[in-house]
């Protein structure tokens, strides 16, 4: 039995349908009184585990005749004020989880990470970067950093843990209130105020979870694997983007010398936005500016990742699940 964890979000869903493609048997761990609406299509086809990764005692109950585990649960938020619930979800709740898969007997896990807790760079990097969180006041990053890290104590004392760190998912079932799918949903509403100057590594659901499957399967323990479809700036991907819902991208991108005024007008604010839910910050500013792309030569070689998605292909696919779900009118 194969358990997924954070089964009814974004990457999870993906993976308990490849799964099932597979004629894996396939376990999703899920919150109670969770609606799971991205699993409704396949409710008859796996067997639902109900637990709370801060709860201990039912992961206990929720690993019995599990073998191996995508452990896709996490909390990825934009404010700073979040950052004790992201350390409790991303951190402890990972913690918690490799405790009870331990005594549960389970072969293996696969941690999905984060291309944040590789660090982020001013140009391309790959999965030996010096990471650079010191840089950053940024708490989903570092809770993403930490939790690699107790991974890794756990791999030390025996475990067998793979590590994949995805890049931008921009995919259906994506976040309509925080994520990518607010992005796109605040474009299309003419929201969104300009285009960045800098560019973003992003994946699409198909080669997500291609990647996740090849690693589980032939990821060679204790190590990480960066999975990203393409590098694309940000005047690329919000032109697809516009293109796929149908309406321009914003006109004005402001150059790096003027990015630079607002982060040094938004760094006052620092203390501020640890406090209230404020969704830009300086150093979030500070990222639009920069290049922050990623190489997967690594997956390639080493479990046969090959990307084949197009911004195009990635973010239609997006557009044509909002309008389905009705976050966007025809």
């Amino acid at each position: 039995m194969i358990l997924v964890t954070g089964a009814s979000g974004c990457l999870g869903s993906h993976i308990v349908r490849a799964l099932l493609a597979r004629g894996e048997a396939v376990a999703v761990l899920v919150l109670a009184n969770d609606p799971a609406s991205a699993l409704v299509s396949v409710s008859d086809r796996v067997s639902w585990r109900v637990a709370d990764l801060l709860d201990p005692a039912s992961l206990e109950r929720a690993l019995d005749g599990v073998d191996l585990i995508y452990h896709a649960a996490g909390l990825a938020l934009p404010y700073e004020s979040a950052r004790a619930r992201m350390f409790a979800v991303n951190v402890q709740g990972t913690v918690n989880l490799l405790h009870a898969a331990r005594r549960a007997g389970v072969r293996r896990v696969l941690h999905v990470s984060s291309i944040a807790a590789v660090g982020y760079p001013a140009g391309e990097a790959d999965e030996h970067m010096a990471y650079n969180g010191a840089a950053f006041r940024l708490a989903y990053m570092h809770s993403k950093r930490a939790a690699e890290e107790r991974v890794r104590q756990f791999c030390a004392e025996g475990m067998d843990i793979v590590i994949a760190c995805p890049s931008a998912v921009i995919a259906p079932n994506c976040d309509v209130r925080h994520g990518w799918g607010k992005v796109m949903l605040d474009l299309h509403q003419r929201r969104l105020p300009f285009i960045p100057p800098g560019g973003i590594a992003v994946i699409g659901a198909e080669d997500l979870v291609q990647g996740l499957l090849a690693i589980m399967d032939k990821g060679r323990r204790g190590e990480r694997y960066i999975l990203s479809s393409l590098n694309v700036s940000y005047r690329e991907l919000f032109t697809g983007m516009g293109r796929a819902l149908g309406v321009s991208e914003p006109r004005w991108q402001p150059r790096g010398s003027t990015l630079k005024w607002i982060v040094a007008l938004l760094r006052p604010l620092d203390l501020l936005t640890s406090l209230i839910p404020l969704r830009l910050s300086a150093d979030v500013v500070r990222l639009l500016g920069m290049n922050v792309y990623y190489r997967t030569h690594k997956a390639r070689q080493q479990v046969g990742f090959a990307p084949r998605q197009t911004l195009e292909q990635l973010v239609g696919e997006t557009a044509r699940w909002l309008l389905a779900r009705q976050e966007i009118e025809q």
